[in-house]
């Protein structure tokens, strides 16, 4: 289904759509997005989006210390990013690997 949406959108309305890249790197992702210097999200126009980064945090165990997970949940425009983004992510971990 995917696939010939993807054919629809292309031949149909004329975009440049292609498959994420989402490669199973859920965690290289975040990590990567954590590390930019900043992110900017105009709260007014991207309110759904400025909230799900701003809100977004590691869970905590019962005893309040941080859980090195990150919870799945509430991100779509988080996730939305991250696949766009997946190319450079991609690069950046392998051009810090050589």
């Amino acid at each position: 289904m995917i696939r010939s949406s993807i054919v629809m959108w292309r031949r149909e309305l004329g975009l440049r759509v292609r498959p994420a890249r989402k490669s199973n790197m859920r965690r290289l992702s975040y990590e990567w997005l954590a590390g930019l210097r900043e992110i900017v999200i105009d709260p007014v126009r991207c309110l759904l989006a400025y909230e799900e980064f701003r809100l977004k945090e590691f869970e905590r165990d019962r005893d309040g210390t941080w859980v090195d997970e990150i919870p799945d949940g509430n991100g779509h425009s988080i996730d939305a990013v991250r696949y766009a983004m997946m190319d450079d992510v991609l690069c950046g971990a392998w051009g810090a690997s050589r």
